[in-house]
């Protein structure tokens, strides 16, 4: 019998064994092999601690489905396992980051390089992030954490709406967890791509329920290549041209876009399935204009830092309209983000911006509102 196999990691076990024992360390190496056993996988070898091997039968290749092995690593990593006992804190949690190493996955960042990172604070960062990425999926769970949607309007008509981008918010509005807080968290765990895995799938089925609806959603730089999860999401989104052409996929660079080529792929593998591409925080992330040229986004947002300095006049009045149009000669449409006041608005279309998002044009809202366009493919510019 001609078989293959599969071997898949639980990558951050080194890190859960160093911040919590041995004990925790064991019962996340038995969570992840008794639910590998209840996918009904065949697991016949076991390569190191953590390590497991996934055999398949080659010439009967319906007994493993490779979409749903493309996708369980990330099923695997959103589970929380609870550690209350080995805590001594009630609903402590933490989360296995699995891998599979047939994958060839592009290194990024691993969990590992909080060590290098941080150096002797690591360990007490590492075990915050954790028990933030923990409390996030269990909100998600619950409920408690939800995409919010926020227009990205037309000055000069603001009730036409470009799209919605969805920003995962909290429903308590004392909720202390910033943004800013978690989603550093979730990179630095490795987790950040299990997060992107959920949040796409929620779009997509929003824009299945919602045939009207165009939206936008975030993403973290490690989660743009073609390996891993998106594969199958690309082949869906290429069966179904009418929900792709109402998706638009916003790199968000808050970790460093290190393998440019495969994030050049994945670009164009998105565009052919009809979707669109944009570049959040464009000019003050990690976002050249190399990038710019090899990603070839059909939006660019700018990040809101210009519109407010300007405004503050902290920075020339010359910048924005710069930028705008370095990025319009690229041959990118722009958004102007963080515009907050009636003031922020006109100075920004004033700069060349009539797409614009921020406060002023409305908060982030479970309910959207406005009028969207047909297809926001009238505003791409073909490559």
């Amino acid at each position: 019998m001609s078989e293959g196999y599969y071997d898949v990691e639980i990558s951050n076990l080194a890190l859960i064994d160093a911040c919590w024992g041995t004990s925790v360390a064991d019962q996340v190496v038995d969570h992840v092999r008794m639910r590998l056993h209840h996918a009904g996988l065949r697991v016949t070898q076991e390569s190191g601690r953590g390590g497991f091997r996934i055999v398949c039968n080659l010439r009967r290749p319906g007994v493993v489905d490779h979409r749903s092995l493309a996708e369980l690593p990330y099923q695997l990593s959103a589970e929380p396992i609870s550690i209350e006992i080995a805590a001594n804190q009630k609903a402590a949690a933490v989360h296995a980051v699995v891998s599979w190493e047939c994958d060839n996955l592009p290194r990024y960042r691993t969990p590992r390089d909080i060590q290098s990172d941080h150096q002797e604070r690591w360990f007490a960062i590492y075990k915050s992030d954790m028990q933030i990425a923990a409390y996030v999926f269990r909100c998600m769970r619950e409920g408690r954490l939800a995409p919010h949607w926020q227009a990205v309007c037309d000055y000069r008509q603001p009730e036409q709406v470009l799209y919605h981008e969805g920003l995962m918010r909290f429903s308590d509005v004392n909720e202390a967890l910033a943004p800013d807080i978690v989603f550093p968290a979730l990179e630095r765990t490795g987790l950040a791509s299990t997060f992107d895995w959920l949040m796409v799938s929620h779009v997509i089925g929003e824009l299945e329920g919602d045939p009207k609806a165009t939206l936008g959603v975030n993403i973290s730089a490690n989660s743009a290549h073609l390996r891993g999860w998106w594969g199958s999401v690309m082949g869906d989104l290429e069966r179904r041209p009418a929900v792709a052409r109402r998706l638009v996929v916003e790199i968000t660079e808050t970790e460093p876009l290190i393998h440019i080529e495969d994030a050049a792929v994945f670009a164009r593998r998105l565009r052919a399935c009809g979707a669109a591409l944009a570049l959040d925080d464009f000019g003050a992330g990690y976002t050249s204009i190399r990038h710019l040229m090899q990603l070839m986004p059909a939006f660019v947002k700018t990040d809101g830092s210009f519109v407010r300095r300007i405004s503050r006049n902290e920075l020339p009045c010359d910048v924005l309209p710069h930028l705008i149009g370095l990025i319009k000669a690229l041959g990118g449409t722009v958004i102007v983000e963080g515009v907050e006041t009636p003031g922020m608005a006109d100075l920004a279309y004033a700069s060349g911006g009539v797409w614009q998002q921020g406060y002023f044009h409305g908060r982030p809202d479970l309910v959207r509102t406005g009028t969207s366009c047909t297809s926001p493919r009238a505003f791409f510019h073909d490559y």
